[in-house]
């Protein structure tokens, strides 16, 4: 960011403050320097137009520190007009002591090297290295005005030219040109090379702020999803466990009243357990740092029994076959195993009812897991399973664990669901050694 577009963007109160401060110090300058400057000038030779001249354009020239950061090229250009003006003009004698005086020696040529600090400071670096190849002319055009006379001379001060003290007035007349122009343009750019490393500090704080903003937003996201998700498998699956008890039992009480209460005892437990789920799922959603630091239970394959019992006793039969040696799935892995068999007998009961029957199979492999889960009605069914949220869910679990999912019918009566998980020992051997 430049310091053009962070003087731009800042607010009125700053603009105010940055005139203030200048105002202050245009202020301060002319009460030191303008009164000296003046009075040499008005003491002077000259004729009464010239000097009044002068003294405007001095002023001028004190007046532009006012505006110094505020209009930082217009300012270096008066004050470099100004001082033109004064290495032009010839020498001017004091009507005092008759002591000779050079104008571009006035205490008010201080202001140069203010002005020349402001653009190396507040503007581009090209514009600032053209200040600098100004500043450097008009140096060379003072030592070639002034080289030729040497105010040091105590010849002025009445002494002898054997007991003259100072003898290098050429090597002070370099070597004050060199200092006048190089401190304050050096100064000046080292001013804005550490303005502009600080803005580069604020400016990447900024987007770590962001970024860490965006990861937030993200990660609630996704465990608003992850959520959505957990509600559609504990609804779906618990409804229609009791929608299809609540059939079945209305159909039996006519035949046997006794059998209504059996039903309701079913459909009293998974109202509850169901009850519970959803109130753990609240809970993270009221506050989910205390569900992440005191995680209520998953599901896991351990209880895969128990839901298949489940889904028999609302009237639908499943097959229950496990073959080959389990291996270490993880919590995920183990909680999308349990949802993916879940989710698919859930289907089976709202798009085919208690009159089909259903295939739950287990392979274990040392590298995944297999799921397989078909079914047959028995007849044709009206509503073929689709893609909605419980399947699409299903998906998205499992393509987080790079597991795979595959659906579709078979024939008009039946449906078959095959899903794998990849196990622990082959995601360790798939990592970098």
């Amino acid at each position: 960011m430049s310091l053009r577009r962070a003087r731009s963007s800042s607010d009125a109160s700053g603009r105010e403050q940055l005139w203030l401060v200048d105002l202050l110090l245009a202020a301060a300058l002319a009460l030191l320097l303008l009164p000296v400057s003046a009075s040499t000038v008005w003491d002077s030779t000259w004729p009464l137009a010239g000097r009044v001249a002068v003294v405007a354009a001095v002023g001028l020239g004190h007046a532009t520190v006012a505006v110094r950061r505020m209009r930082p090229r217009v300012a270096y250009i008066l004050v470099c007009a100004v001082m033109s003006v004064l290495v032009a003009l010839p020498e001017m004698t004091s009507r005092t002591d008759g002591l000779a005086f050079h104008p571009i020696l006035l205490p008010s040529t201080l202001l140069f090297p203010v002005l020349l600090y402001t653009v190396a400071a507040w503007c581009s670096p090209r514009e600032s290295l053209l200040a600098l190849g100004v500043a450097c002319v008009g140096a060379g055009a003072v030592t070639w005005r002034l080289w030729g006379t040497d105010y040091l001379t105590v010849a002025q001060f009445g002494l002898a030219s054997s007991e003259d003290p100072v003898r290098s007035w050429q090597l002070f007349l370099i070597l004050g040109a060199v200092a006048t122009i190089a401190v304050p343009w050096g100064l000046g750019r080292y001013r804005r090379l550490r303005t502009q490393y600080v803005l580069a500090l604020e400016e990447r704080a900024r987007r770590e702020e962001e970024h860490r903003a965006e990861s937030v937003a993200a990660a609630a996201a996704q465990e608003r999803v992850r959520i959505a998700r957990e509600m559609h498998d504990v609804v779906a699956h618990s409804l229609s466990v009791m929608v299809t008890q609540a059939e079945g039992g209305r159909m039996m009480a006519a035949r046997d009243p006794s059998a209504g209460a059996r039903v309701l005892e079913t459909v009293a437990r998974t109202g509850q357990e169901a009850m519970q789920d959803m109130r753990s799922l609240l809970d993270a959603l009221h506050d989910p740092r205390a569900a992440r630091d005191d995680p209520a239970p998953q599901p896991s394959l351990r209880v895969l029994p128990e839901l298949i019992e489940r889904v028999r006793a609302s009237g639908l039969p499943v097959a229950y076959d496990e073959q080959g040696t389990a291996s270490p799935l993880g919590s995920a892995g183990e909680l999308a195993a349990y949802r993916v068999v879940q989710e698919a007998l859930t289907n089976v009961l709202k798009h085919s009812g208690t009159d089909a029957d259903a295939t739950v199979a287990l392979r274990w492999m040392p590298d995944q897991l297999t799921i397989s889960v078909s079914n047959r009605a028995g007849h044709t069914v009206a509503t073929a399973p689709h893609r909605g949220r419980g399947l699409v869910g299903m998906a998205e679990r499992l393509a987080l664990l790079d597991g795979t999912l595959h659906v579709g019918p078979v024939g008009e009566d039946g449906f078959d669901l095959a899903a794998t998980i990849p196990t622990l020992a082959s995601t360790a051997v798939e990592e970098p050694q």
